[in-house]
């Protein structure tokens, strides 16, 4: 990407998206499963983590997550980041887990671990991992505020589906409803190889634009620039990006959306009254269309969040973006 081509892609983005707002609401601590939806053959086993998105600082945690037996079992749990006093109670159809920081301290605001379980298929259905008597509390004992969703466990896998989509000569605002065996910017863009110069993220704490290159690996949940010299058709194949659970920083945040379209309205309920519009990238007139949602019907420009499209979300305090289809 040459240097003039970098320089007008920053300035037009800055422009068309120069108002940043921010206030001082604390957003709730947030527990979730990832992957969600996960998923194994009958007598196969996978990987499963818990993790906390810590907002607050947190000693304990503590749990009940109920299942079906006859779609799936949790046999094992190992600690994360709580590994002091872990617990792991197996109960026919509901296991108990817990733990304390290692030096009895708050875990400082971040990304942690609580869980990593080991989850096996039993027969065919699906099966929801299901939080019950949970709690979060620091180290003088106080119970914190906390939002614990519920994962699904699918036995067997869905079958994979093919994604497309039109991409224009220009700048392209997507993201990927699909996760795909590889998922490096070379192979996820291999249908349009030799049509693109240029894909950016975007890095919502430093407020700054990350240049990929071909080996890096892409994220669901995720919105992309990428910057077309001709009219391509983006093709990929994987398994459907069903829901998502992403960390929202004051201010901007560019963010994708799962495998389905939605009212925005509705698609934006978890983060309801903490955000102060939602912008989208017109491809084809290379401009930005807003969402206000206190603004009349009138003047928004769009009322649906869409499979494949990316998407900027201007948060007014931190929060989690969760939806599923």
């Amino acid at each position: 990407m040459n240097k003039t081509k970098r320089i007008a892609f920053g300035i037009g983005v800055a422009l068309a998206v120069l108002a940043v707002f921010t206030a001082s609401a604390t957003a709730d601590n947030v527990v979730y499963f990832d992957p969600d939806p996960s998923c194994a053959a009958p007598g196969e086993t996978i990987m499963v983590t818990m993790w906390l998105n810590n907002t607050d600082g947190v000693q304990t945690f503590s749990d009940d997550i109920y299942f079906d037996p006859t779609v799936v079992n949790i046999t094992d749990g190992t600690a994360g980041d709580f590994p002091f006093g872990f617990n792991f109670v197996h109960h026919g159809n509901w296991v108990r887990v817990g733990g304390i920081t290692a030096d009895f301290h708050n875990k400082p605001p971040g990304r942690w671990v609580l869980v990593n379980f080991t989850v096996k298929g039993i027969g065919t259905g699906t099966s929801t991992l299901h939080h019950d008597h949970h709690s979060l509390s620091n180290e003088y004992g106080h119970i914190l505020p906390s939002t614990w969703i519920d994962g699904t466990f699918n036995c067997p896998c869905p079958t994979p589906e093919t994604f497309t989509k039109d991409l224009v000569e220009g700048w392209n605002l997507i993201s990927l409803p699909l996760t795909a065996d590889n998922m490096t910017v070379s192979s996820v863009f291999s249908s349009v190889a030799g049509k693109y110069d240029a894909i950016y993220s975007y890095d919502a704490e430093t407020h700054s634009w990350v240049a990929l290159d071909a080996d890096d690996t892409l994220e669901n949940g995720v919105g992309y620039f990428i910057n077309m010299t001709e009219n391509g058709t983006w093709t990929y194949t994987g398994m459907a990006y069903t829901a998502m659970n992403i960390s929202l920083e004051p201010g901007l945040n560019l963010v994708g959306w799962v495998n389905c379209s939605e009212n925005i309205s509705d698609a934006l309920s978890s983060i309801e009254g903490d955000y102060w519009y939602v912008a989208r990238w017109n491809a084809t007139a290379q401009k930005f269309e807003v969402y206000n949602p206190v603004a009349p019907p009138a003047f928004n420009d769009f009322t649906t969040m869409e499979r494949g499209e990316g998407y900027f979300i201007s948060m007014k305090s931190a929060g989690t973006l969760t939806a599923s289809c």
